[in-house]
């Protein structure tokens, strides 16, 4: 696997899958306000750069964490399957909100 570090960025967020198979969306993200690390439980302060994770359960529904940027590469990238860089626009809220509104998996093309 190619390394990941600096992912995401400003152009690019990456995807892939956890342990458990959900869809997972690592996203760049400056904090609005004051947030706990999940890989370290140290602070996340107003304005700091970091990582937003939002997980897209196999049978529907979303739910989000914040990380520090280091946290996510040395604890989450490692735990997670198949992750890939993708254009930062797929991994809009709206784009992420209408995925949790149906099962993961394989999904339908519009028509």
């Amino acid at each position: 696997m190619k390394s990941l570090n600096g992912f995401p960025n400003r152009r690019q967020s990456l995807t892939g899958f956890t342990a458990d198979g959900d869809e997972i969306w690592i996203i760049r993200s400056i904090s609005q306000k004051f947030y706990k690390c999940q890989g370290c439980y140290d602070s996340i302060e107003v304005g700091a750069e970091h990582v937003v994770v939002q997980y897209i359960g196999r049978l529907g529904g979303t739910e989000h964490s914040h990380w520090h940027q280091r946290c996510a590469e040395e604890i989450l990238y490692p735990q997670s399957r198949s992750l890939r860089p993708v254009a930062a626009k797929e991994s809009s809220r709206g784009n992420l909100e209408k995925r949790g509104r149906r099962p993961a998996g394989r999904r339908r093309k519009p028509r």
